[in-house]
Order: C-alpha cells, then structure tokens, then sequence
C-alpha cells in the first residue's frame, strides 16, 4: 500500500482505493486524485499512481518509526529539564535558609580569642631568634641536605585555626647569607608547594633588635578553599637563617591579631 502526503498538514492518508479525494487528518483535497492523473495515464493504474504522487508502505513506516523515536527524544529531554529545574530550586531554597550553616561549617576554623589572652603565652626560644608564643612548638625531623642543616619547629594546625612555623638553617658552604636572596627563596618554596594557587605578598624591611629582617604578608589559596593569610619574617646572620610563619584564614581578625602579636614579639638571643 502506498501513502499520500497532504499538501497542507503534511501529514499521510493511505492510498486504500482509487477513490481517495481528501486528507484523512484535515479534510483537504489532494491536488492530484487519481481519476486526474489517470486522464493523463490511461495505461496507468493505482500503483503507479501512488509510486509517482505518494511513497511506499517501507518509506512510511520509516518515517513513523523517526517520528516515535524523535517524540521519546523529546519527552526525555522535557523530563530531564523539568527535573534539572526542581533540582535548582530545591537547591537555591536550599542556600538561603540553610547557606550560612553550610558557609560556616565549610570555611577554614578561626582562632578562639582565649587565645590572645597575655596567660596563654610562652617564650620559644631559637637558635638565633626567641618569639613570644600562644602555643608550644615541638621539634620536626631534622632535614639535613649536602651542604645544610636544617631544623623545624611547629606548632597549631587546623584545629586550633592558626599554624606557627620556625625554620633554621645553617649553610656549610656559605660564610654569609643574602636577605634578599633568602626572602625570595622562602617565598618561592611556599608558592611552589602542591594545591597552592593565586599566591601573592608584599615585602617590607624592618629592624630586629638593630639587625635588618624582611617580612613578607600576603595570601594564598591551598586546594581551591578559602584563602589563607600568612606572614613570613626572614632573618639571616652570617651562614645562618631563620624564617618565621604564621598562616590563618584570611577572613579571621583574631587570626591577624594573633600573628601580628607573634610577629612583634621577636627578638635576637
């Protein structure tokens, strides 16, 4: 059987008879019936005529199985954007009655203000340098390199919301160490370190006890979560140098106070 597409709603009727005049769907009359054509074709007959005005039974049902296939494409399309738009709103509910919970729960730890509190502190004291601070520091592995020896002291960590950080190193090799240099060489260890990004600081030269120091005072952000504030004093005395660290959350003033109270604390031994 073949099949005749109406000229106005484009949809198909089938070709049952020779008698067909109008559209199954919208009731118009096809421009060529066949009693017309078959004026023109006297040898013709209803095949012919379906095969030259219609297509075949194969051909429509191709286009049936195009068309259901298309109509599953887009009801599935329909139902993942009705479900991505109650997700959104689920979500963006979701944010504003619970957001500053969730904020609170994700950002970095901050510095209890118990800890600026003058009975809390205690003095460290370096190989070259001694500091006034609000938490013990306890001895790293030594990491001797050809050439160097170095010592590190730590302190605090996430829980406590501020890390303090004592490095010193002697270089075997060198009589004197350039501050500068030194500065620099720190910074870039730091800038370098895995899942640190947008580092930035500023430098500044101050006295400690009469000798020049460079403090270094920026932010970094460590895997993609809030950033993180940090100042870093470096001091150097002939082959000997020291670096002084103290990092928090960039958004926390009691972080800032406890850092900047670290920071002026220090003096030669």
């Amino acid at each position: 059987m073949n099949y005749m597409k109406c000229q106005h709603c484009t949809e198909y009727s089938a070709l049952k008879s020779e008698y067909l005049t109008f559209c199954d769907h919208c009731g118009k009359k096809f421009p060529v019936i066949y009693k017309d054509w078959l004026a023109h074709h006297p040898d013709g007959n209803l095949d012919a005529f379906g095969l030259e005005n219609g297509i075949s039974g194969e051909e429509f049902a191709a286009l049936e199985r195009r068309k259901e296939r298309k109509a599953h494409f887009t009801l599935r399309k329909k139902a993942t954007l009705a479900f991505g738009i109650v997700c959104f709103v689920a979500v963006l509910g979701l944010s504003f009655l619970y957001g500053p919970y969730l904020m609170a729960f994700f950002r970095e730890p901050r510095v209890s203000p118990t800890l600026l509190q003058a009975d809390q502190w205690r003095t460290f004291k370096g190989h070259l340098i001694r500091i006034q601070t609000p938490l013990s520091l306890r001895p790293e592995s030594p990491d001797d390199r050809p050439n160097m020896r170095r010592k590190a002291f730590q302190a605090g960590g996430r829980a406590e919301g501020i890390m303090i950080r004592m490095e010193e190193s002697v270089f075997l090799a060198q009589a004197s160490v350039v501050l500068e240099e030194a500065a620099q060489r720190t910074a870039r260890e730091m800038e370098i370190k895995p899942g640190v990004s947008r580092f930035s600081y500023t430098s500044r030269e101050l006295q400690v006890d009469g000798q020049p120091a460079l403090l270094q005072q920026g932010t970094y952000v460590l895997q993609e979560t809030s950033p993180v504030a940090f100042q870093s004093l470096v001091f150097v005395k002939g082959g000997s140098q020291v670096q002084l660290l103290v990092t928090h959350s960039a958004d926390d003033p009691a972080g800032k106070q406890t850092a900047d109270k670290i920071m002026t604390s220090i003096h030669m031994n």
